[in-house]
């Protein structure tokens, strides 16, 4: 498990956030809340941070 806001950051502008949800289980409440920056990145827990980057990891790879 690591975290990368390079990739959440790259996620969170070509993904929606419905899509996002849905496949990694992070609230979609948390999502806007990032996009509109009412949280930042460093106020997300680790294991969202992760679930983010984990699924950032694998449409990274599907689009090689």
């Amino acid at each position: 498990m690591y975290a990368d806001s390079n990739k959440i950051k790259w996620l969170l502008e070509n993904q929606s956030q419905y899509r996002i949800s849905k496949e990694t289980g992070v609230a979609q409440q948390n999502l806007s809340k990032l996009v509109n920056h009412k949280i930042s990145l460093e106020g997300i827990t680790f294991e969202t941070a992760s679930k983010l980057t984990e699924y950032a990891d694998r449409l990274m790879k599907e689009n090689d």
